[in-house]
């Protein structure tokens, strides 16, 4: 079985990595495990200031499963088995270390397609995993 961590943030390069693994999953020979992720960064730390925990967890929560959407609807009708998680934190870090606690045989993993010296300065969560991880990552445009 193929054990494949599939990160996602809501966007057209995710959504195309999602695509990516449905179609792989339907026309494998062996059975493949999606889990897919999405990961927030935490607020601010003066927001909790004002906001109480439960009110923040929500909002993370709400926040999730609508980056969580799109993706869960093209795997649903794709018939591809898989299982959500959200998470807090830094999204790079998370991902490579929760792939390799589930003992995922690969990342998948949208990219915006920042080229040239703006990926130099901002970076970006894929190149990011790509340092992380201790698995094959695809980045899929």
């Amino acid at each position: 079985m193929q054990k494949i961590l599939l990160a996602v943030d809501g966007s057209d390069s995710a959504l195309r990595a999602v695509e990516h693994v449905a179609r792989r999953a339907s026309t494998a020979k062996e059975d493949y495990e999606i889990l897919l992720v999405h990961v927030q960064y935490p607020l601010h730390g003066s927001v909790s200031t004002f906001i109480d925990a439960g009110q923040v967890k929500q909002y993370h929560h709400d926040e999730g499963m609508k980056a969580l959407a799109g993706a869960r609807e093209k795997l649903d009708a794709s018939g591809a088995q898989y299982s959500y998680h959200l998470f807090v934190g830094d999204p790079a870090e998370v991902v490579a270390r929760y792939a390799r606690e589930q003992g995922c045989h690969e990342i998948v993993i949208g990219t915006r397609g920042l080229t040239g010296i703006g990926s130099l300065l901002m970076g970006s969560v894929a190149t990011k995993v790509i340092h992380l991880a201790d698995m094959p990552v695809l980045l899929v445009k």
